[in-house]
């Protein structure tokens, strides 16, 4: 085995056994005397079969090289990628309904590298079926090049890439929020406190007000990626345990999600919102009368003003907002400046007043 090469092959096996039915399909017509649609069929089937092409993935550290041959025998093109140009490797996805039932949705999937200046390499310009094969891929890849890992491989992009940290400034954001400034303060009627915890080797800031209390339920919404889709297909059977993840980094407990076990993604969401917020709730009546315009206009404009990207930069990391029995959280990364976290409490101030709660 060549330590210094990584090959992985990529067959269209769904278009191959298309074609396959469709020259099936075609033999069968002939049988029938069914020339012209037959021919039609037939036209279809060879396409199928030889159009698409095989993808020969070739990642060369002597070269420090990433090779994109396609073609099984004879290369139809090819493209090569150096290695100081990659930022990561990574799972697209695209999501479509279906004509004749619009509540249904289709996810299928594609590699892609990202490259440092933030343009898209995709590896092939069509999506397909196979989400964790094309992970497993992607994973593979990274780990040979020597890439950052990439949490962003859901279609919601719930779980973040987050830049590390290091622990002393951890631990001076757990010392900033001792003492006086752990004390519950107000503003505009609101009462609220902040709180630290960590993600790993990075710290999160969370936003609390104990004014309004969800009853016997929560709502938990995260942003996400202009573009990203919120529910259906991949995520209609892995969603709960993405959404379970993402409480436990950002450290909420059970406490604060009760009914965690029968809860669901919250689809659609109101045309404000969904652009920018997947959610999550144990009771969609309630959450719905929670996500009322004076709660989606302060959302949206967050999301707008601080938009989350594959490579986030920005002023302030993904926000994650719960409303819970104990009270209403915003949680984002990192430790936050005097006036982040003045942005942070008018945002939290207005979805606690838009309740009708505080003084």
């Amino acid at each position: 085995m060549n330590q210094d090469k990584l090959t992985i092959r990529d067959y269209p096996l769904g278009l191959w056994l298309i074609g396959v039915v469709l020259l099936g399909i075609t033999a069968y017509l002939v049988t029938k005397s069914a020339l012209p649609t037959a021919g039609i069929t037939g036209l279809l089937g060879i396409l199928a079969l030889f159009v698409p092409t095989t993808l020969t993935i070739s990642a060369d550290r002597a070269n420090r090289t990433l090779t994109l041959r396609y073609g099984l025998v004879i290369p139809r093109s090819v493209k090569q990628i150096p290695f100081s140009e990659i930022n990561t490797i990574r799972v697209d996805s695209s999501t479509t309904r279906d004509n004749d039932n619009p509540s249904r949705k289709n996810t299928s999937y594609r590699l892609e590298a990202v490259k440092k200046d933030g343009t898209k390499l995709p590896f092939r310009s069509y999506y397909s079926g196979g989400f964790f094969l094309k992970q497993q891929s992607a994973e593979k890849l990274r780990a040979f090049i020597g890439l950052a890992e990439t949490l962003d491989e859901t279609p919601i992009g719930i779980l973040r890439a987050a830049p590390q940290i290091a622990q002393p400034a951890i631990e001076q954001q757990q010392a900033a929020l001792t003492g006086d400034n752990q004390q519950i303060r107000e503003t505009n009627g609101v009462h609220w406190q902040l709180q630290s915890t960590a993600m790993g080797a990075t710290p999160v800031t969370r936003w609390f007000s104990p004014d309004f209390k969800m009853t016997g339920s929560f709502l938990y919404l995260a942003q996400k990626m202009a573009g990203q889709q919120s529910g259906g297909g991949f995520l209609a059977s892995i969603g709960k345990t993405l959404f379970r993840t993402s409480m436990s980094l950002y450290g909420f407990t059970p406490d604060d999600t009760p009914g965690l076990d029968d809860a669901n993604t919250l689809s659609p969401l109101d045309a404000s919102l969904e652009p920018h917020f997947t959610a999550f709730t144990g009771d969609p009546a309630a959450a719905r009368q929670i996500l009322n315009p004076w709660v989606a206009m302060p959302l949206r404009s967050w999301a707008e003003r601080y938009p989350l990207r594959q490579l986030q930069q920005g002023r302030f990391g993904q926000l994650i907002v719960l409303f819970s029995p104990n009270g209403v959280y915003l949680a984002t990364l990192n430790v936050l400046q005097a006036d982040q976290v003045d942005e942070l409490t008018a945002l939290g101030v207005e979805l606690v007043r838009a309740q009708g709660s505080g003084t």
